[in-house]
Order: structure tokens, then C-alpha cells, then sequence
């Protein structure tokens, strides 16, 4: 069953569990001492006996009355205990786990879809595991209790009430798929409506710039009637189920009454006993009242762990196959692939097939290609993001598959054609790599990555903000921006990938040049790979390598390679020839 499979995600708080549990089973015993006594009061009454007489029970009915508020209060201080921890360790795994996953499997979901998980999903499995799954077990123990003792009482009235209290929830059993299925079309609109709306206001620049936000909001009135009708399909079912079971809460005691009002005609039951009857029976079902109520207020959460799960239960990214040892960058190769071939999940072909090449510690190589020809797929595989499906990369003399991703980030920086800068300053942003450098240290990386202008008094020098995501920003300083930092890591390889595309030619190859033979701090020599689309930009590369449909076609310095006049060569004239037009 899902509910038995749900239960591991509230693990970090079955200790809470267990105290709400507690608190309810105490509510249930006041409530059914309370029971008891107002029988007891009910038939002394009858009897005849006087004030005096009755007045233990007058009592012991005022102390349950009292007692029963601070249970209450005490089951809310504990069910809300349950929620906070409940709700930081489920989000705190599911970011683990989407962390683990890495932007290759993250890259196949929309992020409006992981917000809606981590947020709202959360969010409505808190009822489901603060209060209706602790009230599941003070239901059944109390039920039990309560028809054990109606059976002391009276053996028929109690089998008659134990029948219907199997029934209350058991009948609803029957239309479970459908509401499951429903509840499960219910989620997927309402995570689809808020994935559009993610996605619209982070496109809304765009949006506007082509007169597309009508049509966007058409589609967003669409997708809001589409949850319309799927909360409605639902509640259909559900009210269906709530009816029943309102029904039977209704019918048990009214039946129990009617039994027991025949067992006293038949002399079999003694006439004052069909108060307790009466009394016991009602707390018999008072408590599936109460896990109705929670059931509803839980079960979106259902659905919503049901996408949860498949998340967590993912299998864990590969450990190091051997012995982990760090890479060693001071001389020979710093990267080398041996029959290197990925294939992307789910995908008919593969993004790299047996590549064979070495680069060497200290030089600087450009990888170019058609576009889609396995540029950026390689990058990935550095930061160990993914492991081949084929062969192995080795970075500093070690596969890939024997390092930690942490080893493989802390050995290679990569700064991409879209690189991301937080809200807040240009020095906020710097420090995220190296939180104890100081002003000096992130000038000297900006200067290095041709961003000097960044550091401007006029604006506030390293405090300069740079809006959410560098909106405050030109295109070419974001990506400058994002150099000096991949610069200020002083990682021994350093993987450029398009970072320069916003960059006119002429400055794109000063930065570029200046790059190359640098060291870092510990003397180590500085490996530059240039992940390139603009041809010109590379020409003083110590080594080329061509890229085409995954495979390395060719590889040579740049002379020659125009000299083969192979794929490179046309590139090369297919720009130039673009730049003369």
C-alpha cells in the first residue's frame, strides 16, 4: 500500500510520533472515563440515589473535563513539534537528493515542477503525518478497547458495534483506485499550473519584448480551469466516501441503541447498563469522525508523496570504484580520456563515442565543433556530474569513477556560457568561492578576467549590486564576472565553456591569452580548456581538438589543422567569410 510506503519519509520524527500517539490514546482513555461516569451519574439518577451519593462521580466527571483541554493542548504543542521537524528533514532530503542527482537529471524535469515537491508537497504531507497517520492508531486502539469493554458489558451490543466500526473503514476501501487516480491527475495540474507560472514570470521580459503575454495568459486561464476541473473530479469521489462514512458515524450508535434497547426488553441487558451502552458506543466512533477529517485534509499530500518517493528511492550516485585518491596535477597528463563514450538517459544516441585524446598539465586546448557535437557533455564528465557509459576519464592521472565529485569540483572550475550570479554586490559573488580573500585577491581576479570596470567607485566598487541574476550586469560582465571567480577558486584546470560568447572578438582574445600559463598558489600549473564556438578566438591554443556527432575528428595546433582542410579549416572560413558579410 502507498500509506505503508510513505511512512519511512517521517523516520527523522518517530519519536514525536509516538508522543502524539500517547497524547491521543490519553485523550481517548479521558473521553472514555468521562463516558463512563456520566453512565454511572445518568443511572444513579434514575435510581433515585441522592447528591451525596453520586457526588465521586460528580467528581471524577468535572476532573475529565478538565483534564481533556490540556491533552488537547498538549497534542498541538506535539503535532506542530512533528510538523517542524517533519517538514526541514524531508525538504533537507529532497534537496540532497536533487543536489545528487545533478543538472544532467535535473535538466529533464521543469523547475516549476521540483519547486512545487519541495514546497507545497511538503507542505500537504504535514496533516497526513502530523495527524492523520498518529490518529489511524489512536482509532483502532480505542475502537478496541471500546468494543472489548461493550462486549464485558454485553456481548451482542458489543459484536454489532465492532461490525459497524469495521465497516466505517473499510467500505471507502472500495473506490481507492479511483480516488488515488484522481488524486494523482489532481497533483500533476496543479504542479503543471504552477510550472507555467514559474515559467512566466522568469520569461517575462521575453514575453513582452514579442506582444506574447496575452497568448501566455490564455494558456495560464487554461491550465487554472484544467486544475478547476481535476479538483472537482476529485472532490466528486471524495464526497462520496465522506457521505459514507458521516452515514455509518450516524448509524453505529443509533444501531447500538436499538440493540440495546432489545436486549433490555428481552431481560438480557440490565436497564441502567443502556446508558453505558449508549455512552461507549458513541466514543466507539467519535474517533473515526475526527480521522475523517484528517484524512481529507491530508490526502493531497498522498498524491503529492507518490512523486516524492521515486526521488528518494532514485539508486545513489556511484561511490569511487577504488580506493579514493586526489588527482596529481604537477606534471604529465591533466586530462585523458581512453575509449570515452556517454550516453544521456533515456536517449537513442549516444552524446560521445571512444574518444582518445590527453592534454597535458599547464597547456592550453580548445575544443571546438558543430553545435550538438558533445562539447559541453564533455565538461560535465570533468565535474564528475555524470560517469561514462563507456571507457573512462582520467583527471590527474585518476578515472573519474575513483574520485568524489567534490574531488573532481575541487580540481576543475568550469565557467559556462550562462553563467549564475546571486542577488547582492560584485564582492558577495567573488567570496562565494573563497569567503577569506580579501579586497586585493578580488581585484587582482577581476583585472586577470578583464572585468576592471566591474570594481567602477563611481557605483560602489565591490559593492556594486548586481541585480537578480546579474540583471544589472552587460552580458560580456556577467561572464567576466563569473571568470574572476571560476580565477579566485585557483583550481589547476579551469574549463571555459562558451564563457566568453558575449564578448566582442578583440577583447574575447585577450582574455583568452591572458588565461594561459598561469600557476596556481601552491605552484601547480594552471590547465586551460576552452570550450569555443568563435573559431578566431583560439588561435594561439597549444593544442585543438575537433568535435563532430560525439566523436574527435581532429586534433592538431591551429596551422595544422587549416593545412588538412578538413572540418576545422571550414569552420574557420565559414566565419570569416560570416565576418566579411
Amino acid at each position: 500500500m502507498i500509506h505503508l510506503r510513505l511512512i519511512p519519509l517521517a523516520r527523522n520524527a518517530y519519536p514525536l510520533l509516538a508522543l502524539v500517539v500517547l497524547i491521543g490514546l490519553g485523550l481517548s482513555a479521558a473521553a472514555i472515563g468521562q463516558a463512563l461516569v456520566t453512565a454511572e451519574i445518568f443511572a444513579g439518577i434514575v435510581t433515585g440515589l441522592s447528591l451525596a451519593d453520586i457526588t465521586v462521580w460528580l467528581v471524577l466527571l468535572a476532573a475529565a473535563l478538565c483534564v481533556r483541554p490540556a491533552l488537547v493542548f498538549a497534542r498541538e504543542i506535539a503535532v506542530h513539534a512533528v510538523a517542524t521537524r517533519f517538514k526541514s528533514a524531508l525538504r533537507a532530503r529532497l534537496l540532497d537528493a536533487q543536489a545528487e542527482a545533478g543538472p544532467i537529471a535535473l535538466g529533464r524535469e521543469r523547475s516549476g515542477h521540483r519547486q512545487t515537491l519541495v514546497t507545497d508537497a511538503v507542505e500537504n504531507l504535514e496533516p497526513y503525518f502530523g495527524r492523520y497517520v498518529p490518529h489511524l492508531a489512536v482509532t483502532a486502539l480505542t475502537s478496541i478497547a471500546v468494543v472489548v469493554a461493550l462486549v464485558v458489558v454485553d456481548p451482542v451490543v458489543g459484536a454489532v458495534v465492532g461490525a459497524v466500526a469495521l465497516a466505517v473503514p473499510l467500505a471507502p476501501r472500495l473506490w481507492d483506485k479511483v480516488l488515488a487516480d484522481r488524486g494523482d491527475s489532481h497533483w500533476q495540474a496543479y504542479a503543471d499550473l504552477n510550472a507555467d507560472v514559474v515559467d512566466s514570470l522568469r520569461g517575462m521580459p521575453t514575453l513582452k519584448a514579442f506582444g506574447a503575454a496575452g497568448r501566455r495568459r490564455a494558456e495560464l486561464a487554461r491550465s487554472s480551469g484544467g486544475l478547476l476541473a481535476s479538483t472537482l473530479r476529485q472532490l466528486k469521489v471524495s464526497l462520496l466516501e465522506s457521505g459514507l462514512t458521516a452515514l455509518f458515524l450516524i448509524a453505529g450508535p443509533a444501531i447500538a441503541l436499538a440493540v440495546g434497547v432489545a436486549r433490555v426488553g428481552s431481560g438480557a441487558l440490565d436497564a441502567t447498563a443502556l446508558f453505558t451502552v449508549t455512552l461507549l458506543s458513541f466514543e466507539a466512533f467519535r474517533p473515526f469522525k475526527e480521522l475523517s477529517g484528517y484524512w481529507h485534509a491530508g490526502y493531497f499530500g498522498v498524491a503529492a508523496g507518490r512523486r516524492i518517493l521515486p526521488i528518494l528511492d532514485a539508486p545513489a550516485p556511484p561511490e569511487p570504484t577504488a580506493a579514493s585518491r586526489s588527482p596529481e596535477l604537477g606534471a604529465g597528463a591533466a586530462i585523458a580520456a581512453s575509449g570515452l563514450g556517454f550516453t544521456y538517459p533515456e536517449a537513442e544516441t549516444p552524446a560521445l563515442t571512444e574518444l582518445d585524446f590527453t592534454i597535458d598539465a599547464g597547456s592550453t586546448v580548445a575544443i571546438v565543433g558543430p553545435s550538438g557535437s558533445g562539447k559541453s557533455t564533455l565538461a560535465s564528465l570533468l565535474l564528475r556530474l555524470a560517469l561514462p557509459t563507456e571507457g573512462e576519464l582520467r583527471l590527474g592521472g585518476v578515472p573519474t569513477a575513483d574520485l568524489t565529485r567534490e574531488q573532481c569540483t575541487d580540481t576543475a572550475a568550469v565557467v559556462s556560457q550562462a553563467p549564475l550570479l546571486f542577488s547582492g554586490t560584485v564582492a558577495e559573488n567573488l567570496r562565494l568561492v573563497d569567503p577569506g580573500a580579501d579586497d586585493a585577491a578580488l581585484r587582482r581576479a577581476l583585472a586577470a578576467a578583464g572585468a576592471a570596470e566591474v570594481d567602477d567607485p563611481r557605483r560602489g566598487g565591490l559593492e556594486t549590486p548586481v541585480g537578480d541574476g546579474g540583471a544589472l550586469l552587460s552580458g560580456g560582465q556577467r561572464q567576466r564576472l563569473a571568470i574572476a571567480r571560476a580565477l579566485l577558486k585557483d583550481a589547476p584546470v579551469l574549463v571555459l565553456d562558451e564563457a566568453s560568447s558575449a564578448l566582442d572578438a578583440r577583447r574575447e582574445a585577450e582574455i583568452l591569452n591572458a588565461l594561459g600559463g598561469r600557476r596556481t598558489r601552491e605552484g601547480i600549473p594552471v590547465t586551460t580548456v576552452i570550450i569555443a564556438h568563435r573559431i578566431a578566438s583560439i588561435r594561439r591554443a597549444d593544442r585543438i581538438l575537433v568535435l563532430d556527432g560525439g566523436r574527435l575528428v581532429e586534433s592538431g595546433d591551429w596551422d595544422g589543422l587549416i593545412e588538412q582542410d578538413g572540418l576545422f579549416a571550414r569552420l574557420e572560413r565559414s566565419q570569416r567569410t560570416e565576418a566579411v558579410v
